[in-house]
């Protein structure tokens, strides 16, 4: 059983792999498409372009997974039925279920794979490529990675080192400069919030710096004037949806211990916590599909249905989340019900494979 396991397998996995590269690279132009538009501004190359695409490569593939697995899984097993290998191996006495625990183990590395991609490597890639794409259209913004968003704008610096959507950013340091580049005064917020067209920061501690010493102050609330907008130092402020477990999860904390409505964090969390579930569960349609409705069709069929349930499903979850938090509905029932929706489906149609 394992050599079969392992042909199964490796079947799948080949098919999954080609449908993937397919995707992406279709993504990809798609990307660098729109990108063209934007060369020549600034220090904004073609090669830049490029890079920018390269760098959202794996986000791409994190969010297409589900659908690439039920493609994958259709197109592989679909292979086998068309040359009589599905057909030999249920003649020598091996079940639908044991083909389709063969399956499952592959998915299952195949989830782990994708899983470590869209959690270690796609969110950092992801914001460095809108650092590096707004650095060379010219605005004043850099990252490092463990030291937050730095900015500059005239003769003060700016470090923010925790970025929320929507104009509210954590732990806020200005360094304000006098013209020979001497140190005049620090000012360092709790949170600084845009509001009435400029951002007003909470909590700050001042130390000014002059002859006599350091001055310092505090204050609960400080206008601060600046052209530096929200749209601006978004470019390294990540949707929640592109934003790591760990991220959503101290992102639901901080919203919680300030009184600030968790909702679309404690969603994006919910929906990552659940992507393994929904990609197994869309793998494992492929196996009644093949079995049953769609054994004696042709592959372009079988592309346009696993194409079509794919996109329903993304589609889908993505809609229904934002109906979700219109309505307040719970953030994890929200998550939950198109996952369980994709089981219902696979639970109907094997129920009527024979």
């Amino acid at each position: 059983m394992r050599i079969l396991d392992r042909y199964i397998g490796r079947t799948v996995l080949s098919h999954t792999l080609v449908v993937m590269v397919v995707l992406l690279s279709m993504y990809f132009f798609s990307t660098l498409v729109d990108e063209l538009d934007y060369v020549g501004q600034g220090r904004y190359t073609t090669l830049i372009a490029l890079q920018y695409g390269l760098m959202l490569l794996p986000r791409q593939a994190y969010e297409l997974f589900p659908m690439v697995a039920l493609l994958g899984g259709m197109l592989g097993l679909g292979t086998l039925a068309s040359s009589n290998e599905l057909t030999v191996i249920r003649a020598a006495g091996v079940s639908v279920r044991r083909i389709m625990l063969a399956v499952m183990k592959m998915a299952l590395l195949l989830m782990l794979a994708v899983a470590l991609i869209g959690e270690m490597a796609a969110p950092r890639l992801e914001q460095l490529a809108r650092v590096v794409r707004a650095q060379a259209l010219s605005q004043n913004v850099s990252l490092n990675v463990k030291e937050g968003l730095w900015a500059r704008d005239g003769d003060t610096y700016i470090n923010i080192r925790r970025l929320l959507p929507g104009g509210l950013a954590h732990d806020v340091s200005l360094y304000i400069f006098d013209t020979g580049l001497r140190l005049q005064e620090m000012v360092r917020a709790k949170e600084a919030v845009y509001r009435d067209g400029g951002w007003v920061l909470r909590k700050a501690a001042r130390s000014r710096i002059d002859a006599a010493g350091v001055q310092s102050s505090r204050v609960e609330e400080q206008r601060w004037n600046t052209s530096l907008t929200p749209e601006v130092i978004n470019v390294a402020a990540l949707p929640p949806d592109k934003l790591a477990i760990w991220e959503l999860t101290g992102y639901v904390g901080y919203t919680r211990d300030n009184n600030l409505d968790a909702s679309v964090y404690e969603l994006a969390l919910w929906t990552r916590l659940l992507a393994p579930l929904a990609t197994g569960g869309m793998m494992l349609l492929a196996v009644p599909f093949i079995f049953g409705s769609l054994r004696s069709v042709g592959i372009g069929l079988r592309i346009t249905v696993g194409g079509l349930l794919g996109i329903g499903f993304y589609l889908f979850n993505g809609v229904f989340g934002r109906i979700a938090l219109v309505y307040d509905l719970s953030p994890m029932l929200s998550a939950v019900i198109p996952t369980l929706m994709v089981y219902a489906l696979w639970w109907g149609l094997m129920r009527r494979v024979q």
